[in-house]
This record gives C-alpha cells, sequence and structure tokens, in this order.
C-alpha cells in the first residue's frame, strides 16, 4: 500500500477560503510495458482511481491511466470548512490506501 501525502495551502485557512489541496501517492505506477534487468516485462500496476472527500461529499474523483509517472501529484482547490478530508485510492493490482487530513480553518 502506497504512503499518502497531504498537504493543504495555506496551512490554516479562513472558513470558507479558497485552498490548494495536494495530494502524492507513494506508488510505482508501472504502465506495463517496462521490461526488467532480464528482459521480462514487468506487470502493469498503476493508480485507476483516487477519491476525495470533504466531511463526507466528494469533491473530485480522478481516473488516472497507466501514462501517470510515479509518485503522482493530483492538486485541487477547494472550500475551506473544518473537518476531515479523505483521500482514498484503488489500483489496478486490487490494492488501496486511504489517508484522512484533519482541517482546521482560524476563527
Amino acid at each position: 500500500m502506497g504512503l499518502i501525502l497531504i498537504r493543504v495551502s495555506p496551512r490554516k485557512p479562513k472558513k470558507g477560503e479558497t485552498v490548494k489541496l495536494s495530494i502524492v501517492v507513494r506508488h510505482p505506477m508501472e504502465p506495463g510495458t517496462r521490461r526488467d534487468d532480464e528482459g521480462k516485462l514487468i506487470p502493469a500496476k498503476y493508480i485507476n482511481e483516487l477519491e476525495v472527500t470533504q466531511n463526507g461529499e466528494r469533491v473530485a474523483l480522478v481516473k488516472p491511466s497507466r501514462g501517470v509517472s510515479a509518485n503522482p501529484l493530483f492538486a485541487f482547490k477547494i472550500k475551506a470548512e473544518p473537518g476531515e478530508i479523505t483521500v482514498t485510492y484503488k489500483d489496478t493490482a486490487g490494492e488501496s490506501g486511504k489517508k484522512v487530513y484533519k482541517l482546521k480553518v482560524a476563527e
């Protein structure tokens, strides 16, 4: 399972302010076209779905393809609301990952 890193900028926004949500998923994103040192084809294994929810409501759904580089970065603009941002992903090998980020806002 890959590591999910989440960053919000500005770090502690005002409620309702538009913020940048940056997400990096540590994942090899193998396209299925590369060969190993012995010349054998490395099987495809890449993220094929990434979902972002804010306080239970979906704010983004991305369906990347095999052409995305390793450790992909996804960035979105959202309205700052206190609560939880949840990021989940699934890959073509059936693996998945999830991370919850608690967003705090300035009063």
